[in-house]
């Protein structure tokens, strides 16, 4: 991924946990050798490496959403700069509630209070123990926040398809959910698999942070980050 500008945090972030699964497969060669075949005494390794790249898409996907969202609320002069389907969700709570007199937390600058509670309910919300970053909930959290709708739509690049990303990206969740669940599982984890899905996350972290500044840009007339290229030469296809 080159930087093109300021490198933001919710980029930066997540390389920084990547590298952490580079160092993993740098171990593993260090203790069974470049070699084709599986390496039993090393697996864990390589199961290691799948769970910390789901985590780390996990906190990547929750970084962009408060950034997104800080950027959008400080750059807004008056509510009407959000999206209508977040200012409605925001409002629920007060519209909903016995006590009528809570709509004047609305006055002056409490517009700003009340969807900064709301950007952290639906962030709760997220990150609760029930859900997983999978494509369906990411387009969930971000239309609820900045009002992005199905972000998933514009996950894909050359020699890819939005399809192919999401499959992808539910497989990888899917074998971190079988390692964290059960003592052994039925395929083996090679260290491929982790070399191939760090790549992958880090490409799909980079379009993700590329459409989320586009559309932010276009919502208040200014560029919150600069773009991003994820360097094709270490991944030909999705």
């Amino acid at each position: 991924m080159n930087k093109d500008d300021d490198f933001p945090e919710h980029l930066d972030n997540l390389l920084r946990t990547v590298a952490d699964v580079e160092r993993l497969v740098e171990i593993h060669e260090k203790l069974a050798g470049r070699s084709p075949g599986r390496k039993h005494d090393v697996e864990v390794l390589n199961k290691s490496g799948v769970v910390l790249l789901v985590a780390c898409w996990e906190s990547f996907v929750e970084d962009l959403a408060i950034q997104a969202f800080d950027f959008l609320i400080e750059e807004a002069e008056k509510p009407s700069k959000f999206p209508r389907q977040v200012l409605a969700l925001a409002v629920k709570s007060l519209r909903e509630d016995p006590d009528h007199t809570r709509v004047w937390q609305l006055a002056g600058k409490g517009w700003q209070t009340v969807l900064r509670n709301h950007r952290n309910d639906v962030l709760i919300r997220f990150t609760g123990s029930f859900n997983t970053p999978r494509p369906d909930k990411v387009d969930e959290l971000f239309e609820s926040v900045i009002g992005l709708r199905v972000a998933s739509r514009g996950w894909a690049w050359k020699g890819t398809t939005r399809d192919r990303v999401c499959g992808k990206l539910n497989k990888l969740i899917d074998l971190r959910g079988e390692i964290a669940h059960r003592v052994s599982i039925p395929r083996a984890v090679h260290k491929k698999t982790v070399v191939k899905h760090a790549h992958f996350v880090q490409r799909l972290a980079g379009t993700f942070s590329n459409q989320v500044g586009d559309f932010l840009e276009k919502a208040v007339g200014g560029a919150p980050w600069g773009r991003y290229r994820y360097r094709e030469d270490r991944e030909s296809s999705g």
